[in-house]
Order: C-alpha cells, then sequence, then structure tokens
C-alpha cells in the first residue's frame, strides 16, 4: 500500500510524498495523479520518496514513462536509489537526491 499526501503546492510546483510500497494498483494510481499536474495544470511534480520502503519493478516502469523535465525525486532512500540508478540511470539519475 502507498499513501500519496499532497504536502506542497503552488503556481508551478507541487509536492507529493509517498509512504509506504510502491507496488501493485498503487503504481498506476500515481502515475495519473503525476500527469494530472504535468498535462493538465502544467505543474513540475517533485516526489518526495523519504518514505517509500519498497518499489517493484513496474514502480520503476511508471517511473520511466512518466519522466521528463516535470518530474524530480527528492529524499529517495540509497536502496532505491540504487535501484532507479541501475534500471533507468540515463534519463532520472540527475533527479535522484538523497536525503
Amino acid at each position: 500500500m502507498l499513501r500519496i499526501t499532497l504536502t506542497y503546492q503552488d503556481k508551478e510546483a507541487v509536492t507529493l510524498r509517498l509512504d509506504g510500497k510502491f507496488v501493485g494498483a498503487c503504481v498506476s494510481t500515481l502515475k495519473k495523479e503525476c500527469l494530472t499536474y504535468q498535462d493538465k495544470k502544467n505543474k513540475t511534480v517533485i516526489l518526495d520518496f523519504s518514505g517509500v520502503s519498497y518499489i517493484d519493478s513496474n514502480g520503476v516502469r511508471i517511473l520511466e514513462s512518466i519522466n521528463d523535465e516535470k518530474l524530480q525525486i527528492v529524499n529517495c532512500p540509497m536502496f532505491i536509489e540504487k535501484l532507479l540508478e541501475n534500471l533507468i540511470r540515463d534519463k532520472l539519475s540527475e533527479n535522484l537526491y538523497r536525503a
């Protein structure tokens, strides 16, 4: 189960804090949220990964599919950062930050 909490929003960006496991149906829910903010509201989406305890391959694929200049990942735990670097290094590595 993944909890998605809106923690900050202004005219240009929105921050979503993620808590729990990034798996299953939660993956598509997050994709819809991100695309709504990116496409319909023209905002940068900042995903705060500080509360994520696990991410599966579907989660990694979703991040790859929605990644563009309007997506940033912050506060990524080291073990998830390493997983993301190995699978989609070229697309996300410049946006990864550790807590």
